[in-house]
C-alpha cells in the first residue's frame, strides 16, 4: 500500500469521536474557548456571557474550559464600578470556574488597578499578548 494512503488512513482513524444522544452532543475531547469582548455594551456583554453558558450546557463541564479576554471598552464589564453584570460573572465563575483577563494596557490607559476590578478577575496582561498565546496553544477564539 502506498505510504501517503497509510498515512492518511491512520490520522483519519484519530480522529476524535463525536457521539449524538438527543439534542446533546457528548465530545470525548476538552475544548479551550478563548471568547474575546470589547464592547461596553450591556446587551453584547450580556449575549457573551449566555453564549458561554449555552456552551457548558451543551458540553458539559468536563469538556469544556473557557477563558473570557476583555480590552477596551469592553473593560466595563470586570470593573466594580461599572459592572451590570456582576451575579452572571459570580455564577459563571462558581457553576463552571470561567476565567476572565481583563487587559493591563486597557487598565493603565483609564488609571485603573487590580482593586477597581471585581473579584472573579483572573489575571491583568496585555488582551493581544494572552489572546495570541492562547490561539499558538490551540484554544478556539469566539468573537461575538
Amino acid at each position: 500500500m502506498n505510504m501517503m494512503l497509510v498515512t492518511l488512513l491512520v490520522g483519519a482513524l484519530s480522529v476524535p469521536t463525536v457521539a449524538l444522544s438527543g439534542a446533546a452532543v457528548a465530545f470525548q475531547d476538552q475544548h479551550r474557548v478563548v471568547m474575546h469582548l470589547n464592547s461596553s455594551d450591556e446587551k453584547a456583554q450580556r449575549g457573551a456571557l449566555n453564549n458561554i453558558r449555552h456552551l457548558y450546557q451543551e458540553v458539559g463541564r468536563e469538556h469544556l474550559l473557557v477563558e473570557v479576554v476583555v480590552h477596551g471598552a469592553g473593560l466595563t464589564l470586570l470593573t466594580k464600578k461599572d459592572s451590570t453584570l456582576t451575579t452572571e460573572l459570580a455564577q459563571l465563575k462558581t457553576a463552571y470556574d470561567v476565567e476572565f483577563t481583563a487587559c493591563s494596557n486597557t487598565m493603565k490607559a483609564q488609571g485603573l488597578t487590580r482593586a477597581d476590578l471585581i473579584d472573579q478577575v483572573d489575571r491583568t496582561v496585555p488582551a493581544m499578548v494572552r489572546l495570541m498565546e492562547l490561539q499558538e496553544q490551540g484554544w478556539v477564539y469566539i468573537k461575538p
